[in-house]
């Protein structure tokens, strides 16, 4: 088990989609706890996590509340409207579309998923969602994925496949490099929390054959017609007061301060090549001198 120093450093470090088993709420609690606390963020943790936050007033909150809606209309302003402009989605869903749960190991994933529309599962799953892609568009249809993270107990929104998968493209903003090739282009219509509880009477057959309410379906589980439609529909109702949004300038600093390491390990990585390679020919001339 991870010691407290670990947990604390290997938030700040790529790779947490990668811990499965582990419950991380946004990210990673420790991490964003200091986070917000060394910036004077307000209290949107779970309430399990109460006790351990210090206390914030009404006014720190409404301020972190403004200061989010000022970066999203700074720098995603095709996103403030996103909620209200699909709200009447369903009357536009063809009895050809199908609907798939997508399981992220990490919030920051789907934060990259919505900046840049993308997405990629496994190899079996790409293959899934590919097929029914490949399916519904000859008849006019669409395939519709409702997003969760592993251990948010929650749906953080819903986006539509644009194309197949391309198994020959990448993206290279992953939290975990290398683990999850091939890439298909997203287009997201709702992102709003939704809590599970909301969908408890939704009973589904698994892919294993067991039946089980829809909470707990593994990544790319296809969702029965009726079903999809249900759960579309109380998403576009849901009053919503939680987003992921709320955690955008968060995520992009962490994209950035990861480009510019990245920048300057290769800047690193150039120079001493290049002075391994002059010395390489320094000692050939000598060689050459000597014979």
């Amino acid at each position: 088990m991870e010691s407290e120093q670990n947990q604390k450093e290997g938030h700040y470090k790529r790779g947490n989609r990668g811990n499965r088993g582990q419950k991380r709420y946004r990210g990673g609690f420790r991490g964003f706890q200091n986070y917000y606390h060394n910036q004077n963020y307000g209290n949107r943790y779970p309430s399990q996590y109460q006790s351990q936050i210090p206390y914030y007033n009404l006014y720190m909150q409404q301020q972190m509340l403004y200061r989010t809606e000022m970066y999203i209309c700074s720098r995603y302003r095709f996103l403030l409207d996103i909620n209200t402009k699909n709200k009447t989605l369903l009357e536009k869903v063809d009895s050809n579309s199908k609907f798939f749960v997508i399981k992220s190991f990490s919030e920051e994933d789907v934060h990259k998923s919505i900046k840049y529309g993308v997405w990629s599962s496994s190899k079996n799953g790409n293959l899934t969602l590919s097929n029914a892609f490949q399916l519904t568009k000859e008849k006019n249809g669409n395939v519709y994925l409702f997003f969760s993270c592993n251990g948010s107990g929650r749906y953080v929104g819903v986006a539509r496949m644009k194309t197949p998968c391309d198994e020959n493209r990448t993206f290279e903003f992953w939290t975990q490099d290398g683990k999850w090739p091939g890439l298909f282009d997203v287009e997201w219509l709702f992102i709003k929390d939704v809590p599970f509880k909301e969908f408890k009477e939704i009973i589904i057959t698994m892919k294993d054959g067991e039946i089980k309410p829809i909470s707990n379906s593994r990544d790319t589980q296809e969702i029965p017609f009726e079903q999809g439609k249900i759960m579309l529909q109380k998403i576009a109702d849901y009053q919503n007061s939680n987003t992921i949004l709320e955690h955008f300038e968060f995520y992009d600093m962490r994209q950035e301060n990861y480009e510019k390491n990245t920048q300057i390990k290769k800047t690193y990585d150039n120079q001493k090549n290049q002075q391994q390679n002059i010395g390489i020919n320094e000692q050939k001339t000598e060689d050459k001198k000597d014979n």
